[in-house]
């Protein structure tokens, strides 16, 4: 695929996340259980992500530590979480029945195919071991290897995690403030 059409497409699905995000907004009516479990799933799944996110040196090494030892995709799994305790937190199971509708028949085979070749091509048979051994979203029960890698938090950084908890913090204040944006304009 050419980069021109990858960078385009990659506009497009960035702009429709934000669209729904801004939807989801919108719509929100969160109410007692769902903010106690959207807020648990929100922090898990950024839990994950900060987990991941410290092990992960993009390019540089195939990362094989930290939850990467046990999923290929822990940055996955966590946004899942994430997506899922917003769709809690806000009270909107149309947004959720959507989220997962698009995550797994859209998002999951576009990246497998586009981070497959990725690293197929950077890391060649190293990374063909570690795809055919360590499954994408149902972690193993045993470590892919003994290597010894530890949480950095400059790997954080670097991969920009730090945005992400951001943009989480900010969404958790506009979902629990919208019913009183009527007293407000």
């Amino acid at each position: 695929m050419d980069e021109k059409r990858t960078s385009w497409q990659r506009k497009i699905r960035r702009i429709l996340l934000f669209i729904g995000a801004f939807l989801l907004v919108i719509f929100a009516k969160p109410q007692f259980p769902g903010i106690l479990i959207g807020m648990v799933l929100i922090f898990f799944g950024e839990g994950i992500r900060l987990w991941a996110a410290g092990h992960l040196q993009k390019n540089e090494v195939l990362t094989v530590t930290g939850p990467y030892a046990y999923v290929k995709n822990p940055l996955y799994i966590g946004s899942i979480f994430i997506t899922a305790g917003f769709c809690i937190l806000a009270g909107n199971i149309y947004f959720l029945a959507a989220a997962f509708f698009m995550f797994c028949f859209h998002y999951i085979p576009y990246k497998r195919k586009v981070e497959g070749d990725r690293l197929k091509k950077i890391f060649g048979s190293q990374f063909d071991d570690y795809d055919e051994k360590v499954p994408d979203y149902l972690p193993r029960w045993t470590p892919y290897s003994n290597e010894k890698g530890s949480w950095q938090f400059k790997y954080v950084i670097e991969n920009s995690e730090e945005g992400i908890l951001l943009i989480i913090l900010s969404g958790i204040v506009l979902i629990l403030s919208r019913p009183y944006w009527g007293l407000i304009f």
